[in-house]
């Protein structure tokens, strides 16, 4: 027990003294003079106004520091020095070599001196037109609903627009930004989803106001309805001729949403001959063309095929 109790103290000894050691050597190494090499970071400030970095910098440099080791060991720690990059009288394009007095490191003041940055030597910078520009937002979604039912379009974003900024040569083209993917299946109701917006390449430099939208999508009971004495209207004819089609009406089945149906008149539905398109065409009978609204699919055109009666200035009529 007593040899037990002697070792134990010797311990409690030799720890104290190892930690005694461990801060004399390290009060003593903090206060001697070294060289180390850090990689910094490169930092461009004072962007002139309307304008944007369109070039990837690297994103460090490596630069060979001389000073005490304690106030390279706050170096090390704080990751407050950098290399900075001053554009304010620059222009369009330009070449900045680096010298050593572009290096910034406030805390360690006249105990840390950089001596000489190693890499890159040089580092060039593109300047753009600055350019914000309101796009529409596009569906990257796919809906299922159940047997019975149907997804009336088009859907509906709130925001429906965000506004993108970047560079003006890579926000001219652009006039929409779209949703990631997202599938949504066996639907009955209505349903409301937050999605976010597909990112842009880190080399394009864009961003937007918005990163997520909420989407909402209607979904209704399918039903469908047939419409009768729908007018037939001609277009695209002379001035001097007045065109008439025979029969004068149609009538057709449509299908959608049972809100939108309840709601459509047949004055919602267009039916139209285009003169412009038959006039050469030595045919029997010509089709309408048929312009429903959004959400509305039509089927069972009656009739299929139309004749016209032509007069022009002198009464003269003719049949086509």
């Amino acid at each position: 027990m007593a040899l037990k109790k002697a070792l134990l103290e010797n311990l409690r000894i030799k720890l104290v003294v190892g930690a005694l050691a461990v801060l004399f050597w390290f009060a003593v190494v903090t206060e001697n003079f070294f060289e180390y090499d850090v990689d910094i970071p490169i930092v461009a400030t004072n962007v002139p106004e309307g304008k944007i970095i369109a070039n990837d910098l690297p994103a460090s440099a490596r630069v060979r520091f001389e000073g005490k080791g304690r106030a390279l060991l706050s170096l090390l720690f704080s990751r407050e020095a950098r290399v900075t990059l001053d554009l304010y009288n620059m222009r369009r394009r330009h070449a900045f070599a680096l010298q050593r007095e572009m290096v910034y490191a406030r805390r360690s003041g006249i105990e840390l001196t950089p001596r000489q940055i190693l890499s890159p030597d040089t580092v060039w910078v593109r300047l753009a037109d600055r350019r914000e520009k309101p796009v529409r937002v596009s569906a990257n979604v796919k809906i299922n609903a159940i047997p019975g039912y149907t997804v009336v379009h088009p859907f509906r974003f709130e925001p429906d627009t965000v506004t993108i900024s970047g560079p003006e040569e890579s926000v001219r083209p652009l006039d929409s930004v779209a949703t990631e993917y997202k599938e949504f299946s066996n639907l009955q109701q209505s349903i409301s989803a937050r999605l976010s917006l597909q990112p842009f390449s880190e080399s394009q430099r864009l961003t937007l106001s918005s990163n997520a939208v909420q989407f909402y999508a209607d979904v209704q009971k399918l039903i469908e309805v047939t419409l009768q004495e729908i007018p037939v209207q001609v277009q695209n004819a002379p001035g001097n001729l007045k065109v008439t089609p025979v029969p004068s009406t149609l009538s057709l089945t449509v299908e959608g949403g049972e809100k939108l149906l309840l709601h459509l008149k047949k004055e919602n539905i267009v039916a139209y001959i285009d003169y412009a398109r038959i006039r050469e065409a030595a045919t029997t009978g010509h089709p309408a063309y048929i312009r429903t609204p959004e959400g509305v699919r039509y089927r069972d055109v009656k009739p299929a095929l139309f004749k016209l009666i032509i007069e022009n200035s002198n009464h003269a009529s003719a049949r086509h």
